[in-house]
């Protein structure tokens, strides 16, 4: 078998969403795509489709932007009870803005289109996807990855993606198991009415009043679940009842239904719902029974992967069933990035499998219960937005990387050694005097930060466990990269460093018990000097790494740059500096440096934290020797901050809203070992600067409140 780093020849077996999807990401991956669709014509059905923020951002990396398309923002959710009672009525104008992307309902033709375009255009990075139509797939062998068609033409490559929904060939050969879905009890008429139709009913019109409303009425048994699309010009219904009250046929997505069924079947409701039914089109009235299916016992064989509702068919509760098979896509796409070799693959896709599972099937639970009857005990205590910040707080993309990166540190390597030499008695050294701590009043400091808005769902794979998390569910989070000149330090005989972090606000730390500690999470400290970094990591757990840091001021301006034997890899700029400081609750400044994908009309941004020295998170990891991958230490440490600290004096201050950072991606040439720090830096995106701030002063404190927390 060739196991070169070769394009991978990728056969994915359905032209569905998730389908375009991988075959997009696939493609600009650097690999070669055959899509085989069973249809003639390769085109979706359905009217509407949520796009959720957890897979907005992936369209976006993958250069398709929904708002192009004329999705439009979901900005308010309105409940009824059948009757027309108002339930609840929830203004998300405001609270949306803690997503690093919008929730957007857009007009499912149009997305695939779009995602077809992207896969087989000939413009663009990589090889155009191959789409053949009228392929229908009888057989797919998992280990040799080649498809049989129904005219016996045999097709080999190096994977197969089963993407190929509820009625998949591809779910036996991945499972060799002949697992079936089967109706749910509940079927939906689905159909679509044009906004100027309602707007131009007096009983009907205030519906349309507000753009970018949801409404849902809900009945026992049955619901209707209304929303816009088009840029608000077309109103998308989703009608749900008892199967045998419209009589569908199991496994048909466009069976026409009579408009008699549909106002028959919600006779008891508001008169004003009844009045919107009535203007639906006859011949665009369609229903389908809503399938189930029970959870497979594996969605991978061998170079075979299942994705979307081939692995997990979804019910519309939640609007998450398109959502979660673009997230599928882009996992199996961050998997295998350009240089993959073919002998990876089967264990990439184990991967995936690990990756994906336990996700999808808890949104998939969190989906029955939302379209429970609610009569149903369960569903009386659901709250569709506790569950939509599990939904919503997720990059797959982001997470499917960190997750291919442990599984590559956990293969055997090499370990490394910290060497203290005990023999002679206690070190002096930093924060220390031969015979005990030392706090150090003559010492000067001088702080530089810049703090910004980037995203929490690519933060959040640089956790060392599953024990940190952020406090708040948002997506878009704050954090700080500081840069500290040290000067008259006794210790060090008068003379300085510098040192450089980066700071996670809002970060908890959970503990066995289950109590919290809070504070801002350091990753990575570079300092210019080896005695505080040695000492550092074994007295404090500090993620300390050597960097040469270059500081330039001049009256009104800062420049700062961090390198290592010669390559620059990050730099600061501070500018229009000012004595006093800014109000941070207030200061909101444009973007810095190059355009960030941050959509513009979107409303506004979340409040910032208040910008102070707050208390500090970090993580102890000490490898033990002879045993890679086994730590003889490895702990969560708390560093309380001190505000009364009477020898730190601060004797300047100056702030403002202008300031540039930026990270540059680098080799492993060019920096030996600091690459893979210096690369993921390089990722994280700047959406916009909140606060540039120096202080000047005097004192500095040893650290003795440093402690760990379990």
């Amino acid at each position: 078998m060739d196991t070169t780093d070769r394009a991978i020849k990728v056969l994915i077996v359905g032209a569905g969403i998730g389908g375009l999807t991988a075959a997009v990401g696939l493609r600009k991956q650097g690999h070669e795509v055959t899509i085989l669709e069973r249809s003639k014509l390769a085109q979706e059905t359905g009217a509407a489709i949520h796009i959720a923020p957890n897979c907005h951002g992936i369209l976006r990396r993958l250069g398709i932007y929904p708002e192009t398309l004329g999705a439009n923002p979901v900005q308010r959710i309105l409940e009824y009870d059948y009757t027309g009672a108002a339930r609840i009525n929830v203004d998300l104008r405001q609270g949306l803005s803690m997503w690093q992307h919008p929730w957007l309902l857009c007009h499912r033709l149009r997305l695939y289109e779009a995602l077809k375009c992207a896969a087989t255009s000939l413009t663009g990075s990589g090889t155009p996807a191959d789409l053949k139509t009228a392929c229908r797939v009888v057989d797919i062998d998992a280990e040799e990855a080649t498809i049989t068609l129904e005219d016996g033409t045999r097709i080999s490559g190096d994977m197969v993606l089963g993407a190929d929904g509820v009625s998949s060939v591809a779910r036996k050969s991945a499972t060799g198991l002949d697992i079936k879905p089967f109706g749910s009890g509940k079927s939906a008429f689905r159909f679509m009415i044009p906004h100027e139709k309602i707007r131009s009913n007096p009983e009907t019109q205030g519906f349309t009043e507000h753009e970018g409303t949801m409404t849902l009425w809900y009945g026992n048994d049955r619901r209707i679940v209304m929303y816009p699309c088009n840029d608000n010009t077309a109103m998308n219904f989703v009608c749900i009842h008892p199967s045998n009250l419209s009589d569908t046929t199991l496994h048909d997505w466009s069976r026409e239904s009579s408009k008699k069924a549909l106002l028959d079947v919600f006779r008891s409701f508001d008169p004003r719902v009844k009045a919107m039914l009535a203007m639906v089109d006859e011949t665009a009235l369609k229903a389908w029974t809503l399938l189930d299916m029970n959870r497979i016992p594996r969605w991978v064989n061998g170079r075979l992967a299942l994705l979307g509702d081939a692995a997990h068919p979804f019910l519309p509760h939640q609007g998450q069933g398109g959502g979660i098979a673009i997230e599928d896509a882009a996992s199996l796409c961050a998997l295998l990035p350009k240089g993959t070799c073919v002998a990876d693959i089967p264990e990439r896709l184990v991967l995936y499998e690990k990756i994906r599972d336990g996700r999808a099937h808890k949104i998939q639970e969190f989906t029955r219960l939302a379209g429970a009857d609610l009569d149903d005990e369960g569903r009386r205590d659901f709250n569709i937005m506790e569950f939509a910040q599990y939904n919503f707080g997720h990059d797959e993309w982001d997470n499917t990387e960190h997750a291919l990166r442990k599984h590559q540190w956990s293969r055997p390597g090499n370990t490394h050694h910290r060497r203290a030499p005990l023999s002679f008695g206690p070190m002096p050294g930093p924060r220390q005097v031969p015979f005990g701590p030392m706090t150090d009043r003559h010492a000067r400091f001088v702080t530089h930060s810049i703090r910004f808005r980037t995203s929490g769902t690519y933060l959040r794979t640089w956790f060392p466990t599953d024990a940190f998390s952020f406090a708040s569910p948002a997506t878009v989070v704050e954090a700080t990269l500081q840069c500290t000149q040290l000067s008259q330090l006794g210790w060090l005989g008068g003379r300085g460093y510098t040192h450089l972090g980066l700071y996670v606000h809002g970060v908890k730390y959970t503990t066995r018990e289950g109590t919290s500690v809070f504070g801002s999470f350091l990753p990575v400290l570079f300092e210019s000097h080896p005695d505080p970094i040695v000492t550092g990591r074994d007295e404090l757990g500090m993620p300390k790494v050597f960097a040469n840091i270059s500081v330039a001021t001049t009256a009104s301006s800062t420049s700062i740059t961090c390198s290592w034997q010669g390559v620059t890899f990050a730099s600061m700029r501070l500018e229009g500096l000012e004595e006093g400081a800014a109000d941070v609750t207030t200061a909101v400044a444009p973007p810095a440096g190059p355009p960030v994908d941050w959509p513009s009309k979107r409303g506004p941004l979340p409040a910032p934290i208040p910008l102070r020295n707050a208390d500090l998170l970090v993580y102890k990891y000490t490898p033990a020797v002879g045993k890679p991958g086994i730590a003889d230490a490895e702990y969560a440490v708390f560093i309380e901050k001190d505000d009364s600290d009477p020898l730190r004096v601060v004797r300047r201050k100056m702030a403002s809203t202008q300031g540039r950072l930026e990270f540059r991606s680098c080799s492993a040439e060019e920096l030996p070992t600091l690459h893979n720090v210096v690369s993921s830096l390089a990722k994280l995106p700047i959406y916009d600067i909140v606060q540039v701030s120096v202080e000047e002063g005097s004192g500095v404190g040893n650290l003795a409140q440093a402690r760990r927390i379990e």
